[in-house]
């Protein structure tokens, strides 16, 4: 089934929901332990109902943290 990409962004506007697209270069997760870094992202910014989310593809690679 195919969904109309213009029909699913007026469902979500009904909804409350605002998606944008961020354009990233590289994107840092820093953690305790490692960095979790994503090359060539695709970002996208979720807005609903007054809280933002982020959704993150792209090619993942870890790095171990170094205490300076």
């Amino acid at each position: 089934m195919k969904i109309n990409q213009k029909h699913m962004e007026r469902m979500m506007r009904q909804m409350g929901m605002n998606m944008s697209d961020i354009n990233a270069e590289e994107v840092i997760i820093r953690t305790p332990e490692k960095d979790i870094i994503i090359s060539n992202p695709k970002v996208s910014k979720i807005t609903v109902m007054g809280e933002e989310m982020f959704q993150i593809t792209g090619e993942v690679s870890e790095r171990e943290r170094e205490d300076i």
